[in-house]
């Protein structure tokens, strides 16, 4: 069935509850957990588990499916929101219990130690040649 054969209140309102979905939308793929968990449920797998922290220290969880391409960050329950934590021990442990997942999990931030003039900073403003740019 195709697009044109819905009529306007079929198509917008959305997935069956028994149904998994996966959302793309500018680039960037997303996943509820609601539906990563139905997918576990019924035989998927996880590839891979990226924890990445942002500039204001909180922590989104992304992950690869294992018969999907890409990467889905993981959105909260009902919401469009992602999923986020302040403690990266938490999050390890949510990804163990919550999804069973007992893989590496690879942490990433893009945070600099000590703030914007940080040691780290400084260290690469140091390191810094401008006639190499």
């Amino acid at each position: 069935m195709t697009d044109q054969t819905l009529g306007e209140s079929e198509r917008q309102a959305g997935p069956p509850d028994d149904e998994a979905w996966i959302v793309a939308a500018n680039s960037e793929l997303k996943i509820r957990v609601r539906s990563l968990t139905l997918y576990l449920k019924r035989g998927g797998s996880l590839n891979d588990i990226r924890l990445v922290e942002g500039a204001d220290g909180i922590w989104t969880l992304w992950v690869r499916l294992k018969n999907r391409p890409g990467e889905f960050r993981v959105n909260q329950f009902k919401s469009d929101r992602p999923r986020t934590y302040k403690d990266v021990a938490l999050a390890v442990a949510c990804c163990r219990e919550d999804f069973g997942y007992t893989g590496p999990i690879t942490l990433v931030t893009d945070r600099l130690p000590g703030g914007p003039g940080g040691p780290a900073a400084t260290a690469a403003d140091r390191n810094f040649n401008s006639a190499h740019e």
